[in-house]
């Protein structure tokens, strides 16, 4: 999933899955505010909306949140690349790394480089179900470039 944020709304693209009952699980996030197969018994805020369609997810989003397991995540820039605001500021909560015949590349320099634009980093020891349940866990956002968009996030 990666959610894509404005002032009214939160876009969460979501790789759409059709669930054992036969119901689509975009539609069912949209209608109760749970991610029942991800996040299950956890409320999601009612201005998040999940949408199944990559390229309008991300559409007009100002900011940028990668969530996505790091296997897919090239895949998913190049599909982006052009389609996204060039003022655009992104940061990558993805765990691992590319590694390609040159050597290892970090999520965030994959994203910087695919999409043209900053990327910070967030870090730390937790788990997003421990998170979602509001567990005690710390983090560090990161960054290369623009120490004010890192303090954004």
């Amino acid at each position: 999933m990666n959610c894509v944020m404005n002032s009214d709304e939160v876009r969460m693209w979501v790789y759409e899955e059709t669930l054992p009952n036969g119901e689509k699980l975009t539609d069912v996030i949209n209608q109760t505010n749970v991610n029942v197969k991800y996040l299950p018994g956890i409320k999601l805020g009612k201005n998040v909306v999940a949408d199944p369609d990559l390229e309008n997810a991300v559409r007009d989003a100002n900011m940028l949140v990668f969530v996505t397991p790091h296997q897919f995540m090239e895949r998913i820039c190049k599909r982006i690349a052009g389609k996204i605001r060039a003022d655009a500021e992104a940061i990558s909560l993805v765990k691992g790394m590319e590694v390609k015949m040159e050597g290892p590349c970090m999520i965030s320099t994959l994203i910087s480089e695919e999409l043209g634009i900053n990327c910070s980093v967030l870090m730390g020891a937790n788990i997003a179900n421990e998170i979602a349940v509001e567990k005690f866990s710390e983090a560090t956002v990161g960054y290369r470039q623009n120490r004010e968009a890192a303090e954004r996030w």
